[in-house]
């Protein structure tokens, strides 16, 4: 031949020919591309950057003016920034204003247009069917040019006197309006809706759009009311910016968030976890289509043949091999796409639900795509290199009696790979070490008054980990074809059907090492998901805070939109609703003229170890010592200091003279102190939320201090309450949630690991299903001798089911070793107190997934197979 022409025909028509062959490898190829693809589109248009983000951030406008109580901001050294607010510049420094009052237009340049930029300012109560429901509150002028593509109208249009609003479908789908209709406020107020429409981001949720001076809720309590601010043509926003700082407000250029000021320095784990997956993604890839391209590749053995015996050269064998997979991945990278473009169109309502976010116009990463396909291209090429070696060693009396070449090479496991591994599993070791160091430090570190869990990801030892890992993989991948060899001698013990089995596994260990090592990789990442998900949950169950008491059930009372007022009345009535034993009521001291919840009061610890005011400060919540006397020893321990009259501070250090500084706080008259009371440290509190870095103080001792309100009630329950009482309660409030009922911590990775057996049973089965075909291929002469000696006819069924339980059962194996690397790593990065295996999703997955692709292989496999003549 000697040319690229009659192998790249002989490769088109063969590949037409076999279409069914050719359209497994181009969806192993083409569901990354797909997949990757569709991920990397939909997550950028979710998340933008550049123009869009400016778009969603701040409209048409050429800046957004930020005006903040303050009389002077600090200085910004890298320049104003989307994501940072300078603060005040002078530490404790007074308002000097009401933000939500102040006109900010006569301090810019002379021809600026500026309106109030629609941003979420509150919630409001808002009466529903049968509850009251709190949606949150969008204030501004959201139907002006300036803010188009801060929001997307569906129906209707904008508000714009102060009794009209427009509201997202979903509210009004619960409420039960349209446009034109009408809604109610807790205060009697009707407010007519003009429009439906939704923000950009969480368009799901309920919101309310209102415009400024609508009576729904009041803007005195928001420190910011941001602006939206279109310049004259000419002016330099960077000249205006520190001149408006120097009067406290906050100029934002359009320009420094298209392109963001500063050197913000990243960690590059991500990035290296993202390539390490990425390869380990493309390796999948060739093994399961370089497996299955051996299939094909033994299947035209004879076609092979008649080339070779016509003037063909191996080189023209490899060359027609070679296209196969060229074609392959072309079908598969162009399907990928396709596939990744119509859904992107028909499924972009979808999509935009699952990112929480509306898509106001595509970004496209065109360079991560391109290199998305070339990968997908070369894995086509990568797949059809071994086989097309293999295809071209043959001599062409074999390949015409279309006889296979079995591997008769020496089993010895090579030692280099035994090392790679060996070094991996050690880098593994040291770097999650490494890793729960820095995390232990990090908790160290933290404050008393900061959460007790810390996270650390270090550049260094995540490093190491990927190194370790990478090793491993590559050292198992390496080795796999002789481990199987190796494994052949176990076959004595097994029956005929598992004999047979696995000395044709060793015989054919060219296709059944790169089979099984694309399960053991698929069946890694999913062992690590499991992994994953019990230690994360095992963190999440040590640092849980449970409401109250196991079994009890919680209403706290406030005077805040979506709370109702306490009162002796509505305790009554909620216990009447439930299974009530017996009721615990928590305080807080009121601070002269001001109720609870409108103004606390706050403890700050004086003394410490040099005899000055520490920094520790903490709420004081007054609590009945009976309701620490059910809590266990530590409950008891506070509640005898309680009874003696003590206030019972959180942490040794937070008090270092035996008593405390009780402090009354407002922000317009900031700290007072209200009077000093004996404190004690009595040992740790028993687990609670309202109680983490607070003080408590017993009922009669806070009564001497001031006048004590009620801000939360636990209600003591005979069993768990019913629905049926919990709507109840609900109706009672006029709120839906405000009833808590304690249940202790609920494990949320249930269906998760349900999703990781799934993809393990999934994988498992496709690795083996390549497999078994290419050893049915293969071995059809041998079968067919098997009947001709007396095998019955099930035997082929049975061979078949022992092949993909072999293969199946050794990838699961070193698998879920290989993803048990992950998880103690997983271990160290979550912070598990202990290191969790999830037994149960790994038994499922070492016994019952092989298992099930033994069955599937058994069932799908027919028994009979026509006599074949046997030339050797």
């Amino acid at each position: 031949m000697g040319t690229w022409g009659p192998p790249l025909r002989i490769a088109r028509r063969t590949t037409r020919r076999h279409l069914g062959r050719t359209l497994l490898v181009a969806a192993l190829i083409g569901l990354p591309v797909f997949a990757a693809t569709l991920l990397g589109v939909s997550g950028r248009t979710g998340n933008p950057t550049g123009e869009a983000l400016a778009q969603v951030s701040i409209g048409q406008a050429d800046a957004r003016l930020t005006v903040t109580p303050y009389g002077k901001l600090q200085t910004v050294d890298e320049g104003p920034s989307l994501f940072g607010m300078p603060g005040p510049a002078e530490n404790h420094e007074k308002p000097v204003r009401d933000p939500a009052a102040f006109d900010p237009r006569p301090l810019l340049p002379a021809g600026s247009t500026a309106v109030r930029a629609p941003s979420e300012m509150g919630s409001a109560d808002i009466k529903g069917p049968s509850t009251t429901n709190g949606a949150s509150v969008i204030v501004g002028e959201a139907q002006h040019p300036l803010a188009a593509g801060l929001s997307r109208l569906d129906e209707g249009r904008f508000p714009v006197a102060p009794a009209e609003v427009a509201i997202t479908p979903s509210f009004a789908k619960h409420l039960g309006v349209t446009v034109g209709g009408t809604m109610q406020d807790t205060k009697g107020r009707s407010y007519q809706i003009v429009g439906l429409a939704r923000p950009i981001s969480q368009p799901a949720n309920w919101w309310i759009f209102a415009p400024p001076g609508t009576p729904l809720i009041s803007l005195a309590d928001n420190p910011e009311i941001p602006w939206l601010v279109d310049l004259p043509a000419g002016t330099d926003p960077f000249t205006l910016f520190p001149v408006l700082s120097d009067q406290g407000l906050h100029l934002l250029p359009r320009a420094n968030i298209v392109d963001p000021p500063g050197n913000y320095s990243t960690s590059v784990a991500p990035y290296a976890a993202m390539a390490l997956a990425i390869g380990f993604g493309i390796l999948e890839i060739v093994l399961l289509a370089g497996t299955a391209f051996a299939v094909g590749a033994r299947r035209q053995t004879r076609e092979l043949g008649l080339v070779l015996s016509t003037g063909g050269t191996p080189r023209d064998v490899r060359r027609i091999v070679l296209l196969q997979g060229l074609f392959a991945g072309a079908v598969g990278v162009t399907s990928g796409l396709v596939l990744a473009a119509t859904t992107l169109v028909i499924g972009r309502q979808l999509l935009e639900e699952l990112s929480g976010s509306l898509f106001v116009g595509w970004q496209i990463p065109w360079g991560g795509i391109i290199l998305i396909s070339a990968l997908g291209l070369a894995a086509g090429l990568a797949a059809a290199t071994l086989p097309a070696i293999s295809a071209s060693r043959q001599t062409p009396l074999a390949a015409l009696s279309g006889r296979f070449a079995a591997t008769t090479a020496r089993t010895a496991i090579r030692k280099p790979a035994v090392l790679m591994v060996i070094t991996g599993v050690f880098l593994v070791l040291i770097g999650s070490g490494l890793l729960a160091a820095e995390l232990a430090a990090a908790r160290n570190a933290q404050s008393l008054g900061g959460s007790p869990r810390a996270s650390a990801t270090p550049t260094g030892p995540i490093a190491l980990v990927l190194l370790g890992i990478t090793a491993v993989v590559s050292g198992l991948v390496w080795m796999l074809p002789n481990l199987v060899g190796k494994l052949a001698g176990l076959a004595r013990h097994l029956p005929l059907s598992g004999r047979l089995a696995l000395r044709d596994a060793a015989r054919h260990r060219h296709r059944t090492g790169p089979a099984t090592a694309a399960i053991m990789m698929a069946v890694a990442a999913t062992a690590a998901i499991a992994f994953a998900g019990a230690n994360s949950t095992a963190a999440d169950a040590a640092t849980y805070m449970p409401e109250g008491q196991l079994g009890n059930a919680m209403v706290r009372f406030g005077s805040d939109s979506g709370s109702v007022p306490y009162t002796a009345a509505t305790e009554e009535r909620i216990a009447g609703q439930l299974p009530t034993e017996r009721v615990y009521r928590f305080g807080m001291i009121e601070a002269p003229g001001r109720p609870v919840g409108g103004h606390e009061s706050w403890l700050s610890a004086s003394g410490g170890p040099t005899g000055t005011q520490a920094d520790y400060m903490g709420g004081l919540i007054v609590v009945d010592p009976a309701y620490l006397d059910a809590a266990g020893t530590d409950g008891r321990k506070v509640a005898d200091r309680l009874r003696a009259g003590d206030a019972v501070v959180p942490h040794a250090q937070f008090t270092t003279t035996g008593t405390v500084q009780i402090d009354g706080f407002s922000r317009a008259e900031g700290p007072k102190t209200l009077a000093k009371h004996k404190a004690t440290y009595a040992g740790p509190y028993p687990r609670l939320t309202m109680f983490q870095d607070q003080v408590l103080i017993g009922p009669e001792a806070a009564a001497k201090i001031g006048k004590v309100g009620t801000f939360a009630v636990e209600y003591d329950l005979k069993r768990l309450p019913t629905d049926d009482e919990i709507t109840a309660v609900d109706r009672l409030l006029g709120h839906d949630g405000l009833l808590v009922v304690e249940k202790g911590y609920q494990d949320p990775t249930r269906k998760l690991l349900i999703g990781v057996i799934v993809a393990a049973a999934v994988v498992t089965l496709l690795g083996v299903a390549i497999s078994v075909s290419l050893s049915a291929a293969e071995g059809r002469a041998d079968l067919a001798t098997l009947a001709a000696i007396g095998a019955p006819p099930h035997r082929r069924r049975s061979l078949a089911a022992a092949q993909a339980w072999v293969l199946g059962q050794l990838g699961c194996v070193l698998g879920v070793g290989v993803g048990a690397l992950y998880g103690y790593t997983a271990h160290a990065a979550f912070g598990s107190p202990t290191f969790a295996v999830p037994w149960l999703s790994l038994a499922t997955i070492v016994i019952v997934v092989p298992l099930f692709a033994g069955l599937i292989a058994w069932a799908l496999t027919r028994s009979r197979l026509p006599m074949v003549a046997r030339i050797d």
